[in-house]
């Protein structure tokens, strides 16, 4: 399914709208659930945040795997990169204060775990590594001071660390709990991006 908003093309796969579906009808658990959302919600913060620079995306994609925001031509200044960048993590943060105020009123576990999903969404993309958000602002911020080369070197080492940081984490909480090992399979995810980027 395909449509027009604002002159941007949306399309929305059979894949997405299957795997809500399957969400919905398994009555999966709330933290899986939130977490679709709140990734939804991060996506359109980008688009959010594009929109206000005047930079409209060539389409916008739902797909099995999140929101895919294909954008034109148009190159961005490094500090418009840095605002669409921080569009994300931006919009979590008010779903995070948002959820906070509800809480002081009423005490919900969905809320609570609705609030926690969007705290863990916005520090982990925060984090200055080469392929998330904090890593583009990282990379936006140096370009306008070091050459292209020395960013590069800087820019993989620091995301070998923090990588190295999410590996050994998700160790523990994997020993800890005798079954999370999602942090694990994000650790290898973000090795596997690094490792397979022509530029490093």
């Amino acid at each position: 399914m395909s449509f027009s908003v604002c002159g941007i093309k949306v399309e929305i796969t059979f894949l997405f709208v299957a795997f809500i579906s399957f969400l919905i009808s398994l009555k999966v658990p709330a933290n899986v659930f939130f977490t679709v959302i709140s990734s939804l919600f991060h996506e359109l913060g980008h688009l959010f945040v594009m929109l206000i620079l005047n930079t409209k995306p060539q389409k916008v994609r739902f797909e099995l795997t999140g929101i895919n925001i294909i954008r034109q031509n148009s190159v961005l200044s490094p500090k418009d990169e840095v605002f669409t960048a921080l569009g994300g993590p931006l919009f979590n943060g008010l779903l995070l204060v948002l959820s906070c105020i509800l809480l002081c009123f009423y005490e919900n576990e969905g809320l609570m775990t609705f609030a926690c999903t969007n705290l863990i969404l916005m520090v982990f993309n925060l984090l200055p590594i080469k392929k998330l958000d904090g890593g583009i602002v990282l990379y936006n911020m140096l370009i306008q001071f070091l050459s292209l080369e020395k960013i590069l070197i800087i820019q993989k080492c620091i995301s070998i660390f923090f990588i190295l940081i999410i590996y050994i984490w998700g160790i523990y909480a994997f020993y800890a709990s005798r079954f999370n090992f999602s942090l694990i399979i994000i650790a290898i995810f973000l090795t596997l991006s690094l490792v397979s980027d022509k530029e490093c």
